[in-house]
């Protein structure tokens, strides 16, 4: 028999298989904040050792850093996948379609939204945004090398180790509207947000506040880029554009506006 009644409507959120535990949340906190800082370390101290040699250029501790915080990420990894087998840090080359294309336009928007997020009142007077860097070309150079190999460290940790050991240990799935993640994408993109928590002491509230915003935005878009490929490569692309595109136009007002 044929039922006439209306379909109940599509809940806007809905809340799937999840288990709560406190343990890993606050584990994947501690993992973060340590490989952060610990791939700080040598970077800092080889690059006080090399100083005559590159002149206090920013660029190079960047770049030092980034190497570390990979390495570190992929031996956390690496230790992730004997202890927690089931865990999946999506490193692989994308099985199917890569999404590379998508994350590149991706990145490109990310990079224009931060662009006038963070500084919007240096555009609006039509004046050279603040560069937290020299302005010499080879360390603008280095600076946006560093920029479009972020993702190579930060995808390494926060989605590959953190988001691939909290699917498992914090299981569930959210789905707000057409937008369905594992939980444990959006407890990582809040850590994200949180570990950008310095730009509160060095940046004017707006611009720190909307790091925190829009870093939360872009855990989630980075989750379903990984998602959707199955492979951390389309994430990196993006997170690599976007830091690479707002950094280049900064650079290049700087050289017209100045």
């Amino acid at each position: 028999m044929t039922s006439l009644s209306p379909a109940s409507p599509r809940p806007f959120v809905a809340l799937s298989g999840f288990r709560f535990r406190l343990w890993p949340i606050l584990l994947a906190a501690v993992l973060m904040q340590a490989i952060l800082e610990l791939g700080r370390i040598p970077a800092r101290e080889i690059y006080r050792a090399g100083a005559p040699l590159w002149d206090g250029y920013i660029s190079v501790f960047l770049l030092l850093a980034i190497a570390f915080q990979a390495l570190l990420g992929l031996a956390a990894i690496l230790a992730m996948r004997r202890l927690l087998p089931a865990a999946d840090p999506h490193l692989r080359w994308p099985p199917g379609a890569s999404y590379v294309g998508i994350a590149f336009l991706i990145g490109v928007g990310m990079g224009l939204v931060m662009l006038v997020a963070d500084y919007w009142p240096a555009l609006a007077a039509q004046t050279a945004p603040d560069m937290s860097y020299s302005k010499a070309p080879l360390d603008s150079a280095g600076y946006l090398l560093g920029m479009i190999t972020t993702g190579l460290a930060e995808e390494t940790i926060f989605r590959g180790l953190l988001v691939g050991m909290l699917v498992v240990l914090v299981p569930g799935r959210l789905r707000i509207g057409a937008l369905d993640l594992p939980v444990a994408a959006y407890l990582v993109a809040l850590m994200f947000g949180l570990a950008h928590w310095k730009s509160f002491t060095v940046d004017p509230f707006y611009q720190a506040m909307a790091q925190q915003i829009y870093a939360f935005a872009w855990g989630l878009i980075y989750v379903w880029l990984m998602e959707r490929s199955r492979s951390l490569l389309a994430p990196i692309v993006a997170h690599g554009m976007g830091n690479f595109t707002e950094v280049a136009i900064v650079i290049a007002l700087n050289a017209l506006w100045a």
